[in-house]
């Protein structure tokens, strides 16, 4: 069963994702982060997660084929997807991934901090 305080960060920019694991870290959370998704899955299924944050940009798998793959699998589909990038047509592509909210690139602290209180307690 996924914890609500366990949140997974997947994201190829190391910088972003040490800003970001230090502010949710910073607010009690247990925070993993993963810059290649090619153990995705596996990663998940171990953590179980609240909730992912997931790149579009991504080496091996994109956001869209790595959130599809989460969202096919039994085991990790019920999990909250929110898709974050800077990428022009961001919106549409967290859709066609069916994550399950998008977060634009960049974005502030309280924004990133709003869409983690959607998801978990």
């Amino acid at each position: 069963m996924p914890d609500s305080r366990k949140i997974l960060l997947v994201d190829d920019d190391l910088d972003h994702l040490s800003i970001c694991k230090l502010v949710l870290t910073n607010r009690g959370y247990d925070v993993l982060v993963l810059w290649n998704t090619d153990v995705l899955l596996e990663v998940v299924k171990d953590f179980l997660p609240g909730v992912i944050f997931m790149d579009h940009r991504m080496p091996a798998r994109n956001g869209i084929e790595a959130t599809q793959l989460l969202k096919s699998n039994e085991a990790t589909r019920a999990i909250p997807v929110v898709y974050f990038t800077g990428v022009d047509g961001g919106e549409e592509l967290s859709r066609q991934a069916g994550a399950d909210a998008f977060l634009a690139k960049p974005f502030n602290i309280d924004s990133l901090i709003s869409m983690v209180n959607r998801f978990v307690p």
